[in-house]
């Protein structure tokens, strides 16, 4: 069996052979398509991914062998093809080949520069949720041999349980807001919908990867601004270790501008 990294050097590939954006989206959208729908029993709050733009809902259950095997569906089709793309990747693999496996598909295609800031937070939110079931399930497998599989959703907080630990997804919410607090001093546009910020991976025990750029190398702030944004999301609550990479590849441009900010500064 092909392993995640492997199905994304494969999907990389695939991407290449599409001469453009018009007809990457559409193999998006014929992804999509593929994607058997999920019986309405399925959709409820209990399998609804938070912090996602359209509604997404995700099951999993693992079978006798210990692979995860993975169920999807959204109300809008270029999310749910979104989410296919993520099922290539990480279907019927072990909990712990997804929990080691660095999901960079989006970057090596451009993708991420192609979704409006919203979009990119579902993604991280569907990989997020991926991860959640995949250490929810790894203790099955000291049963292996069982012949049926259990569903297992992500449990909602309770009330009474004010000193849980965050999960993923929170910790990703957290980490974006704070974000979004954090402004170049010569822009009035935040540093995420300004398109500063390429990605953001929370790991397990609250390790937070940010990868962003700066206007310009010679941007005046770029000896204080990654350590603002390393600062401000040390503070947030779960959040146990920062690493912040600049890069200037791809170089920023305003077409990384969320429609917010293009409107914000005249562009549009």
């Amino acid at each position: 069996m092909e392993t995640p990294a492997q199905i994304q050097d494969n999907l990389a590939l695939d991407f290449e052979l599409l001469e453009n954006w018009e007809d990457r989206y559409q193999y998006l959208l014929e992804l999509a398509k593929e994607c058997p729908p999920l019986p309405e029993a399925f959709k409820n709050d209990s399998l609804l991914i938070k912090g996602c733009q359209s509604k997404v809902w995700l099951r999993a259950t693992c079978n006798a062998e210990g692979h995860m095997e993975f169920a999807a569906d959204s109300d809008a089709l270029l999310v749910k093809g979104i989410m296919t793309l993520l099922l290539k990747v990480f279907q019927h693999q072990s909990p712990e080949a997804i929990l080691e496996t660095r999901f960079d598909l989006h970057e090596r295609t451009g993708l991420q520069h192609h979704l409006s800031p919203n979009r990119a937070n579902g993604l991280a939110g569907m990989l997020d949720r991926i991860r959640q079931l995949a250490l929810l399930y790894r203790p099955v497998q000291e049963n292996l041999g069982k012949p049926a599989p259990r569903d297992l959703p992500t449990p909602e907080p309770s009330d009474k349980d004010n000193t849980k630990n965050p999960t993923f997804v929170e910790i990703q919410d957290s980490v974006l807001n704070i974000i979004k607090t954090i402004y170049d001093p010569e822009i009035p546009v935040n540093i995420y919908d300004l398109g500063l910020i390429y990605n953001i991976e929370v790991q397990q025990g609250g390790k937070v990867l940010v990868t962003m750029t700066l206007t310009s190398p010679s941007c005046p702030v770029a000896g204080t601004l990654p350590g603002e944004v390393e600062d401000k999301i040390r503070g947030v609550h779960g959040v146990n270790e920062v690493k912040v990479e600049l890069t200037f590849d791809p170089p920023w441009s305003q077409d990384l501008m969320s429609e917010e900010a293009k409107l914000e500064l005249g562009f549009l």
